[in-house]
């Protein structure tokens, strides 16, 4: 069984979010949240609807707790001590992230479908 708490809880440190915000951005319970943070539930266990919302939320792929190469390849954590970082730049590489994956999934999709775009 893996358990995500101290990931979950370091991602939320670097976007400055919560356990109540994440809880409520996600239309969760702040309990269910803290039950995972406190790995008292594995990620197995973790309905896949709601992993999907917490990821949505922290802005990365179910797979970025269980993958150590996904971690590698995430731009919040592959930009930490560079420079000074607060709650609104790390919301912006969020969102950059957000963007490139976004671009990648269209990208894949325009290939399946014949049209190529360089």
């Amino acid at each position: 069984m893996l358990y995500i708490g101290k990931e979950m809880q370091d991602r939320m440190n670097i976007l400055g979010l919560t356990a109540a915000e994440v809880a409520e951005k996600a239309f969760m319970e702040k309990e269910t949240i803290d039950t995972i943070i406190q790995n008292k539930i594995a990620l197995e266990e973790i309905d896949e609807f709601d992993m999907s919302l917490i990821c949505s939320i922290l802005h990365c792929k179910p797979e970025y707790f269980a993958d150590a190469n996904m971690k590698e390849k995430d731009l919040l954590m592959a930009s930490m001590n560079r420079g000074l970082d607060n709650k609104i730049s790390m919301e912006v590489k969020a969102r950059i992230q957000d963007f490139m994956t976004d671009f990648a999934f269209i990208k894949d999709i325009l290939l399946e479908m014949g049209e190529v775009y360089s």
